[in-house]
């Protein structure tokens, strides 16, 4: 059976313009992957924890202080994330939420866009269009980041400068800017996340 491709459109929920990523990723993989993809996709650091929402069903890694049922309610299945492949949920779901940061509480609506059959030489995942920069880490949430942006469009905001300074180190060492996006820097951080699980050595004979 040929392999096949995801393409899927993520966007930042309650930001306007929209910051958002289309990417195609292959079909088995963990939602672990699926996470670590995200994160790379728009820069975000894995400073924090994720979900994945279906409604009934909450993807994440299981919290040693939370035992199943009692962080997202009764009649909530909880699965690990790292032991869940994204086939059997993308295959049926076209749209569900990826969340990072329960503090921040950065919402991101995913959409099922196309199923496609993998080129041969191609290298997945990949990143073919997207718009915007990301927020800052713990800029604290979709209202701080509008407070933000208002204030580094102001040069006579008392707190302007300082305001760049610390988000300095969510850009590189560049000045931040809200409309920055390059394509090319986001497939060179994809390439960089391993999708294949690896594989425990085979057991000595004795």
């Amino acid at each position: 059976m040929d392999s096949k491709v995801y393409q899927i459109k993520i966007t930042i929920k309650e930001i306007t313009p929209p910051i958002w990523r289309r990417l195609l990723i292959p079909e088995d993989i963990s939602f672990h992957k699926l996470h670590k993809i995200i994160q790379a996709s728009f820069g975000w650091r894995n400073y924090h924890l994720y979900n994945f929402d279906f409604g009934d069903t909450v993807v994440c890694l299981p919290d040693p202080d939370y035992p199943p049922g009692e962080m997202y309610g009764p009649g909530v299945e909880e699965l690990n994330a790292k032991r869940v492949k994204i086939d059997g949920f993308l295959h049926e779901q076209d749209q569900f939420t990826y969340t990072y940061d329960f503090g921040d509480n950065w919402e991101h609506e995913v959409v099922v866009e196309k199923i496609l059959a993998a080129g041969e030489d191609e290298h997945y995942p990949r990143c073919i269009g997207g718009e915007r920069h990301r927020p800052p880490e713990d800029v604290g949430g979709v209202g701080a980041y509008a407070d933000f942006l208002r204030i580094i469009a102001d040069p006579k905001h008392p707190e302007h400068d300082e305001y760049l300074v610390w988000a300095e180190k969510d850009a590189g060492g560049r000045k931040f800017d809200p409309e920055y996006f390059y394509l090319s820097e986001i497939n060179r951080a994809l390439a960089r996340v391993k999708v294949t699980e690896k594989k425990a050595p085979p057991k000595k004979s004795t």
